[in-house]
């Protein structure tokens, strides 16, 4: 019998600490309970994941054969990260005594990361402090190998070894936790075919500079046609996909849950909502984001938009147009401006193309000086492929663009959504 709620036993667990009890509630009431009886295996070594685990009373070990890693006690949880990757267990859990936990699948964790951004920024907080910790303890262990081997002179193959094999180890965890932040990432991104389900020509030309992006783009149906956003927040990498992924969540809850649509309200909104979820009035943060959002009605054939720092380029009779963003971002340094983000409401004509984007296409260098592309060139390319389909307009992008870039370095990530009237 547990003698503590479920609900109690969730909110001392560091991922759900902070969270409504009425949330908490009706996760509790989901989750299934599980018993093991003494050295009874919970989890093998090399199994497939798909389930964290949260103890209630008693006591596991987590283990690799007979080497005992860790003892944990009630409140703790382990195999969060199997939740985020399929990739095979790495360690065994046994009971040591009875012991009672309770299961929380991936199809529940994934509900709550998309709906609740609050959840979204716990998880990765909680997420980057184990990264932390576990690169430190990795740093500890070097540091002691390094003790030791300082005394084994004459174990030179040995010191060799046992080098190699911790460079092997922390390369491999780091990139493992970046690895399970890809994970978040990827499932927030939507499908392409979504998109084409509401505009038959369309393409997404995504291509991050890391394992994980700074750039990422969103599609809200509407029953007219869909909302498009592309969207760059600060830095690239780790840090830019964490951003990326409160952002996409605080923008569910703007389009999908309080059905905002015009998209300088919406631009308006996510700003207050980034400023407050990132304490930046009172904290370090500077943290932001550039976004051009469009909401496309297909029936009245009208196009709005608005831009935080990134305009929208449309194509119309072999003329670009250019659609000027204004000149703050989402959060980050300015959190305070005076005037809102302006919406702009274009006629659209059959044959018509406009593209949303990030600066990392015009911003690569390459070409035989080594140069920056440019945005000049970029709307030279685009009014030059503008007779191909979008996607054969997605690959020639593509290929010009590794043509740039040559043997030189990606310098960020790259986004460029384009869709045809």
């Amino acid at each position: 019998m547990i003698d503590t709620s479920v609900q109690e036993l969730l909110q001392s667990v560091e991922i759900f600490k902070g969270i409504p009890a009425e949330l908490l509630e009706q996760l509790a009431g989901r989750l299934e309970k599980l018993r093991f009886q003494p050295t009874e295996l919970i989890i093998q070594k090399g199994e497939e994941g798909n389930a964290m685990f949260v103890l209630a009373t008693g006591k596991v070990k987590v283990h690799d054969g007979e080497h005992t890693i860790a003892v944990m006690e009630p409140g703790n949880y382990f195999g969060e990260f199997s939740l985020l990757d399929e990739a095979p267990r790495s360690m065994s859990v046994s009971a040591v005594d009875e012991v009672h936990l309770f299961k929380i699948s991936r199809e529940q964790f994934f509900g709550l990361l998309q709906s609740q951004p609050e959840v979204a920024k716990k998880i990765i907080s909680a997420l980057t402090r184990r990264l932390r910790s576990q690169n430190e303890s990795i740093i500890r262990q070097l540091r002691t190998r390094e003790e030791e081997l300082s005394r084994l002179v004459d174990e030179r193959t040995k010191e060799l070894k046992l080098r190699n094999e911790e460079i092997s180890l922390k390369n491999q965890e780091i990139t493992a936790n970046v690895n399970y932040a890809k994970r978040i990432q990827t499932a927030i991104l939507p499908d392409i075919d979504k998109i084409r389900s509401a505009f038959q020509q369309a393409f997404v030309l995504y291509r991050p500079k890391d394992i994980v992006s700074g750039d990422f783009y969103s599609f809200f149906p509407q029953p007219n046609g869909a909302i498009l956003i592309a969207a760059d927040c600060t830095g690239h990498g780790v840090t830019g996909a964490f951003l990326s992924v409160v952002g996409n969540s605080l923008l569910n809850q703007i389009v999908a849950e309080k059905r905002i649509t015009d998209p300088g309200k919406i631009l308006d909104t996510l700003h207050v909502l980034i400023v407050e979820t990132l304490n930046q009035r009172t904290g370090e943060s500077t943290d932001g984001m550039d976004i051009a959002l469009c909401s496309v009605d297909l029936k009245n054939n009208l196009l709005t938009y608005a831009g935080a720092n990134r305009p929208l380029w449309l194509v119309r009779d072999g003329e670009l147009i250019t659609f000027a963003a204004d000149k703050y971002p989402i959060g980050g340094l300015q959190i305070v401006h005076d005037e809102n983000f302006k919406t702009h409401s274009i006629e659209l004509k059959k044959n018509d193309t406009f593209y949303i984007f990030s600066d990392g296409y015009a911003d690569q260098f390459g070409g035989e000086l080594g140069k920056k592309f440019m945005t000049k060139k970029l709307k030279e390319t685009l009014i030059s492929i503008r007779h191909l389909s979008m996607e054969e307009q997605r690959s020639g992008l593509n290929s010009v663009f590794d043509e740039w870039k040559g043997n030189h370095e990606q310098i960020d990530d790259v986004l460029i959504m384009g869709v045809r009237i």
